[in-house]
């Protein structure tokens, strides 16, 4: 039967399955000391514009309609949210 250590944490496995095998051929370190793929880091992401609020605007067919000239292939949201911040600053 095949032992694993871990060069990290010292960790000895018996590498009696062929599974164990495969996951541990040519590592060096356990899947517990291993780095991890995905999932929440610090830093990670896009980030914070700021607080999001949901907001439902009614406005006249007119209007929509100049907004949807005006913005061209910009999301509606991110054209709306510069007129605001120009305005607010």
């Amino acid at each position: 039967m095949k032992t694993f250590i871990c060069s990290n944490c010292s960790k000895e496995l018996k590498l009696a399955d062929r599974i164990y095998e495969k996951a541990y051929k040519g590592q060096v370190f356990c899947l517990d000391c291993r780095a991890s793929h995905g999932g929440r880091r610090v830093g990670a992401g896009r980030p914070s514009l700021g607080t999001t609020k949901k907001v439902s605007i009614t406005l006249p067919d007119e209007i929509w309609e100049k907004l949807d000239e005006h913005r061209k292939e910009q999301a509606m949201s991110a054209f709306l949210r510069e007129l605001i911040i120009e305005n607010y600053e």
